[in-house]
């Protein structure tokens, strides 16, 4: 006799909230313990074109260390001028303080919240109520700036001078100086900021706000040949008198002026397809009076930003292979046979055409009606070796109809892992940032694997 017909769903598109399922190596408890160890990650990047800014590797921190099919991950990006290649592959261990774990924290939390959100306010309330909570489930990892040579292993891979470099939201700088720079008298002088009379090396790679206009600059040098009283660029006045027809008169004229360029926007760069543009906004300079600026972190390159703003695209790919790692894991507690099958292919089959990436799992439709077929059909054979062609091609059909297969597929949590949206880089959550709000439930799926669901999603159920 045939088995009972699974239960049948409704046709219609009821939408369900689903969980969201995140990877448990990416998330853990700050710990009070003087030092922690972490697993360190190079990630390298290479472009295929020609830029006129520098472009750096960084620097992956975890606590534990990742399971992927390779030592070495590789993809592309597709940014504004090509495509970008990332290469992340693992470099050793690291044990690092109680105290400098707050400053990579500070770092990368500052440097984020400059170019996801763009917003000082904001920031200050983030960094004025950041403390180390052990209580909760938060996203934990590190994204450090690396130093330019990888001969240094370890500690030494890590640039933490620019780490340190964080003066917001209220340090002196009056006695600060980078530790290169030269005796004032050879090249050097104090200049006028927001922050007060400073030495020139505070500025010269920098990053600046202008509150009288609200915008934030990388400095890239000091314009020795300009000062207030020269004449504005393809204009017939001076910078002087265009700042006094805007309500500003400079106190510092004669002091020079500042080259500065826009910070870069943060993008999906996983997208299929992307419009390449010749000229962006960030590739312009502009001149700054010293005494219009506050500075923010120094000293801090712009090739910091630049490398750093592809940072959101290549955490979403890595938190995407390392949920697809866990389902792997999961779904082989049930092979009865040793199966190897790519990360890379399971992240294709959780993927949707809507995430708009270069791969979903439309192409793997035909391959896996294809096997489905077969393998009921062997099933069924099998259990049923006495029954016509039409009583077992009726009973493979119940079996894998669309509702028999969302039961099934419901049953074993698998719509927590489906990847149906594309990245949304202003949804991205900074590592450290608390002021979202947002929970990270622990979850354990057929007593085995552990998983952290961070918020419903819509889903068809």
């Amino acid at each position: 006799m045939a088995e009972a017909e699974p239960q049948q769903l409704s046709n219609e598109s009821d939408v369900d909230e689903q969980a969201n399922y995140f990877p448990p190596e990416l998330v853990g408890h700050f710990v009070n313990d003087s030092t922690t160890l972490y697993h360190l990650y190079l990630i390298e990047l290479r472009r295929n074109f020609e830029y006129d800014i520098p472009i750096h590797d960084i620097v992956l921190a975890v606590r534990t260390e990742l399971e992927l099919d390779d030592e070495n991950l590789i993809f592309d990006l597709e940014v504004d001028q090509g495509s970008l290649t990332v290469h992340m592959k693992y470099v050793g261990v690291v044990s690092l303080t109680s105290e400098e774990v707050p400053l990579c924290l500070r770092f990368q939390i500052t440097l984020f919240s400059i170019l996801v959100n763009r917003n000082l306010k904001k920031l200050k309330g983030i960094l004025d109520a950041f403390h180390l909570r052990n209580d909760l489930a938060v996203f934990d990892y590190l994204l450090l700036p690396s130093t330019r040579s990888h001969l240094h292993q370890n500690r030494g891979i890590i640039d933490w001078k620019c780490v340190r470099s964080v003066l917001f939201p209220g340090q002196n700088l009056c006695n600060n100086h980078t530790n290169d720079c030269l005796p004032e008298g050879h090249g050097r002088r104090r200049l006028h900021t927001k922050n007060g009379s400073v030495c020139s090396c505070m500025l010269e790679n920098s990053l600046v706000h202008t509150p009288h206009n609200g915008s934030v600059f990388c400095i890239t040098g000091i314009l020795d040949d300009l000062d207030g009283n020269s004449l504005k660029d393809g204009e017939a006045i001076s910078y002087k008198q265009y700042y006094k027809r805007h309500g500003i008169e400079l106190g510092f004229g004669r002091e020079s002026l500042l080259n500065g360029r826009h910070i870069f926007s943060v993008e999906n760069y996983l997208l299929r397809y992307r419009q390449q543009k010749e000229k962006e906004r960030s590739n312009t300079s502009v001149q700054l009076p010293p005494e219009l600026c506050y500075i923010i972190m120094s000293p801090i390159s712009i090739a910091t930003f630049y490398s750093f703003s592809f940072v959101p695209s290549i955490m979403h790919r890595i938190e995407s292979l390392l949920i697809a790692v866990n389902l792997k894991k999961m779904l082989a507690d049930d092979c009865m046979q040793k199966v190897v099958i790519p990360t890379m292919k399971v992240l294709e089959a959780i993927t949707t055409k809507k995430c708009q990436e270069k791969f979903d799992l439309e192409s793997l439709e035909i391959l896996g009606d294809s096997f489905l077929k077969y393998a009921t059909s062997q099933q069924l054979f099998k259990t049923y070796p006495n029954d016509g062609e039409g009583f077992l091609s009726a009973e493979r059909e119940k079996i894998i109809s669309n509702n028999a297969l969302c039961k099934l597929g419901c049953d074993h949590k698998l719509p927590g892992f489906i990847r149906n949206d594309p990245f949304d880089p202003k949804m991205w959550i900074i590592p450290g940032d608390q002021s979202r709000n947002y929970s990270l439930d622990e979850e354990l799926l057929f007593s085995t694997i552990k998983v952290y669901n961070r918020g419903k999603k819509e889903g068809k159920k």
